[in-house]
């Protein structure tokens, strides 16, 4: 699970925003490699919805008293 509060985080996520407009305008500029800029695209992507997905709730057993 990614911490999306961290600041490398931060950085990070600024980086592949910035690297995925970047392959977006190669694609649209028309290169020999769009199937190798289709798939950082899609990998920006997974990372970025990794980090806005909600842990799910931990669940522990109950106390015995």
């Amino acid at each position: 699970m990614i911490d999306k509060h961290t600041d490398t985080w931060r950085a990070t996520e600024q980086w592949l925003q910035a690297r995925k407009e970047d392959c977006i305008k190669s694609l649209i500029n028309g290169t020999p490699s769009d199937d190798k800029l289709r798939g950082e695209i899609r990998l920006i992507d997974d990372l970025l919805d990794d980090a806005s997905e909600e842990p799910a709730p931990e669940i522990t057993a109950g106390t015995e008293y």
